[in-house]
């Protein structure tokens, strides 16, 4: 029996992915005068936020990559601040369930922060960000956090992800781990254990 969730958050737990990519093109255009070419959008696509403002960086320089990433996180602010955001089907309901509750995610603890009016990050038993880990997603490390600050085996958990980097993090970590196809872009059933349209739809 299952007993703890460990959720992803960008486009798990909200879908956020259509304003990651403005702000990030908006962010690029400031510094850059341009946003991303096709070279660098096939890198962005399989890459962390960490790696990724190395990567723009490097290849364009101008400025480090904690300020790239500080304009993102502005025009992201902004973004959502305008637009708002939508929440996972079923994400209530999960979290009322009698389990420990994890955030694993990519983002910084600042981005996540974005929607501290939306999510209530307290009700979480803790929280990994890329601020915590060395290694980012698609390796394990986050998800093997996750499970030594709980506590638990990884027979004792299962993760929820949209994206082939995060479902292999989760597997790699021993965690069965269901694709969540609400706001994902790309089918990844393949590689899960299970998939699942709706956090409704996951039974422990």
């Amino acid at each position: 029996m299952f007993k703890a969730a460990l959720l992803d958050f960008d486009n798990t737990i909200l879908g956020t992915e259509q304003g990651n990519f403005k702000a990030f093109h908006d962010a690029m255009h400031d510094i850059y005068g341009h946003g991303l070419r096709v070279e660098d959008f096939m890198y962005f696509s399989g890459s962390s936020w960490l790696d990724i403002f190395r990567y723009i960086t490097g290849k364009y320089g101008k400025v480090t990559p904690e300020y790239l990433n500080q304009s993102f996180i502005d025009k992201k602010a902004d973004f959502f601040k305008k637009h708002g955001v939508v929440i996972a089907d079923g994400f209530k309901e999960l979290m009322e369930r009698p389990i420990l509750r994890a955030i694993v995610t990519g983002s910084s603890r600042a981005e996540i922060e974005i929607f501290s009016d939306v999510i209530d990050f307290s009700a979480f038993d803790t929280i990994v960000t890329n601020d915590d880990i060395v290694n980012g997603k698609p390796h394990p490390e986050p998800y093997l956090l996750a499970q030594k600050r709980l506590n638990i085996a990884a027979t004792e958990c299962f993760a929820v992800e949209d994206s082939r980097m995060g479902i292999t993090s989760a597997r790699a970590a021993g965690v069965f781990t269901y694709f969540l196809r609400q706001f994902a872009d790309e089918d990844h059933t393949s590689i899960a254990d299970r998939a699942v349209y709706s956090m409704r739809e996951i039974i422990f």
